[in-house]
Order: structure tokens, then C-alpha cells, then sequence
């Protein structure tokens, strides 16, 4: 059984106003092609400020970018379970 957190296609509760990933946690952000659910953390002493975006899906490598580049989106706050 895989272990994520999030499953793909479920929806989430966004809170769009939270767009700086500090604490890390889980955010939407604009890949370029489409938004995406993700894992940021700022990474320590980097000048401009620098993020890592990570995937809990092992099939998608983390990358980094500035933080300007992220497009990050907001905050991942809830996700919707239905019984």
C-alpha cells in the first residue's frame, strides 16, 4: 500500500494567501504546465533565497529553484475525505 499522503485527484483546501514556505510544508505551485501539489522548504544561507520542491511520488525527482521561480500558489491547509 503506498503511503502518501495525498492521493492523485483529490481535492484540497488551499489557503492562497500563504505563499511563503516558512515553516516547509505542502503547497500548490504552477510547474510551467499545469499546478501541482508539492513539498517546499527554503534551504538555509542561500542568497537570493532558494527553495526545494519535492514530491512524496518517488517517480518525480525534487529540484530547486529561487524563490521567484517557485510560482508557488498557497498552502495546502485540508484535504476532502468523503465517507
Amino acid at each position: 500500500m503506498d503511503r502518501r499522503e495525498l492521493q492523485p485527484g483529490q481535492r484540497v483546501l488551499v489557503d492562497t494567501g500563504d505563499c511563503t514556505p516558512s515553516p516547509p510544508g505542502v503547497f500548490v505551485v504552477w510547474d510551467g504546465l499545469g499546478l501541482v501539489v508539492k513539498r517546499v522548504q527554503t534551504l538555509a544561507h542561500s542568497e537570493p533565497i532558494r527553495v526545494r520542491i519535492s514530491s512524496d511520488n518517488p517517480k518525480y525527482e525534487a529540484y530547486e529553484r529561487s524563490l521567484a521561480e517557485a510560482y508557488i500558489q498557497g498552502r495546502v491547509i485540508g484535504q476532502w475525505r468523503w465517507l
